[in-house]
């Protein structure tokens, strides 16, 4: 999993102007070889397109430019960050609960997503012959 703040920005940057990594490098003051190693990543995933720019002579430049499901993640993602979360000590309580079976699921070799769709099926069954005898 890549830093989500460090893509976002990179993800902001490149749908400004179109940036080569040494831009974004002096940019954003961070490590050439990890920006590189992101811009790789974010283009595997589809967030950022790369293009060759030719300029006359020697290598052709290679500049990023941030894809449309790029943009669409990061204002997302910017959404995101703005909302509030408010939670209380039970909220918290039931977490670590919820986070100690499912761990305790796993130690069983039992897939806790599975096991969810099954409670859920269950509870769908409940709920239809509930109906069924109230209708009858």
């Amino acid at each position: 999993m890549f830093e989500l703040e460090l893509a976002s920005r990179v993800l902001s940057l490149c749908h400004e102007n179109a940036l080569s990594v040494s831009q974004l490098s002096s940019k954003m003051g961070g490590n050439h070889a990890k920006l590189i190693e992101l811009a790789r990543e974010l283009q595997a995933r589809g967030l950022l397109n790369r293009t060759r720019e030719g300029r006359g002579r020697g290598r052709p430049r290679s500049l990023l430019r941030t894809s449309a499901l790029g943009e669409q993640f990061v204002e997302e993602y910017d959404r995101l960050q703005s909302l509030r979360l408010h939670c209380n000590d039970n909220d918290i309580k039931k977490g670590i609960r919820q986070a100690d079976l499912a761990r305790r699921l796993v130690e069983q070799q039992v897939n806790p997503y599975a096991r969810f769709q099954e409670v859920n099926e269950l509870a769908r069954n409940i709920a239809r012959t509930a109906q069924t005898s109230r209708d009858s």
